[in-house]
This record gives C-alpha cells, structure tokens and sequence, in this order.
C-alpha cells in the first residue's frame, strides 16, 4: 500500500541507462493514455526575450527518433513564436511518483504534410472543432466566449463539414536534446541528466 512515505519505485537501484528507459516507458504512455500525468506537460517557448508557458497534450513520443508531438492551432501565438526561435521545453510531472522530467530541444513545425494529413484522419469531432474558431486563438472578445459558432460548439456538424479546420491544424515536433530527471525522495531526492547532443548520461546533484 501506498502513502506519503512508501514509494512503488527505489530509484536508488536503478542504472543510468534504466532510468533512462523509464523516463521514455513514461513518455509514450503519456501520450496514450488521457489520465496519465504526462499526458499533459508545460511547454515553455521564446518570445521577444521572455518566456511564454502552456500546457498540451502529448499526443506521441518515439524513443528510437526522441521526438515528441503536439497539436496546436497555426494562428496560435505559439506557433509565431516557434517560427522566429524553435527552442523548445517541456515539463512533466507526476506527483504520484514524484518523477519530474525537463526536457529540452528544438521544434519542427509541420503544416498540410504527410504527418498532419494522416493525424487530422484519426482526429476526432470534439477535437477538430478546436480548429473552427472564427477568430485565432488568444483573440481579445467582449465577453466569455468558446469563439466558436452555437451548432459548432454542440458538435451539430458533420465530418466533412469539419475538414474547414484542417487549415489551422498544425503539429509540433519536439527533436530532444536532452532529459534532466529528477526523483522527490524523504531520504534524499536523485537526479540524472541525459544529454543527446553528445550522447553522455550523468548523475546530478538533486
């Protein structure tokens, strides 16, 4: 049984490159599974010298390319700010283990490609009427607003009519340059730092 103290995990046993694979099992079941804690990072980007966080959906990690993947809107303050700088971040946290992963590397932008052709397919309705707003998103409005149309935010539409949408829909890839891990631990927290730029794997002071 699991309490405040008693943790599923002794991390104190693991070698730098299992810790490392765990930090990738992690990644790609948070990109599959809705109620995981890493389905869900922050993502930090540059904008004219100060930094603008949200959060995402981790929509795929690929271990073997260490590429991750959200979708986001093209007329998203995000994506301008990709364009004129593709540093990237992204925080993951999992407070039931106490497992925070920061990652850093550098995006791609994908837009009317193979790779988004074939993701906006397996897109559903409730998603794709993200992409349907009149007005781009962060637009000021006069009042509380969805920014979408009444028979849109009711999902009153049909799948063809949906595919409207496809011209705002863009996706993020993530090419990782490195993992900072980190572990939260009552007797003495455990970091590793798994950089790819050079390939090393090194313990850290927490």
């Amino acid at each position: 049984m699991k309490n405040n103290e008693l943790i599923r995990e002794n991390y104190t046993e693991y070698s730098l490159n299992e810790l490392e694979q765990d930090c990738w099992n992690r990644l790609v079941t948070g990109a599959s599974k809705s109620r995981n804690p890493f389905h869900t990072p922050s993502v930090a980007t540059i904008s004219k010298g100060e930094v603008s966080m949200r959060t995402v959906v981790l929509r795929k990690a690929l271990p073997l390319e260490r590429e991750l993947r959200f979708h986001t809107d093209i007329r998203s303050t995000k994506w301008d700010e990709l364009i004129m700088n593709p540093s990237i971040s992204a925080l993951f946290y999992d407070a039931e283990d106490r497992i925070q992963l920061r990652i850093k590397g550098k995006a791609t932008l994908n837009h009317k490609n193979e790779m988004t052709a074939k993701a906006w397919e397996t897109t559903s309705l409730s998603s794709r009427k993200c992409y349907l707003t009149l007005h781009s998103p962060s637009s000021f409005a006069d009042a509380s607003t969805s920014g979408l149309s009444e028979d849109i935010e009711q999902e009153n539409f049909t799948l063809a009519e949906s595919k409207a949408g496809y011209t705002n829909f863009g996706i993020v890839s993530i090419q990782i340059q490195s993992i900072d891990w980190l572990w939260l631990n009552h007797a003495g927290h455990r970091r590793a730092f798994f950089d790819y730029s050079d390939g090393s794997f090194k313990w850290m002071i927490p």
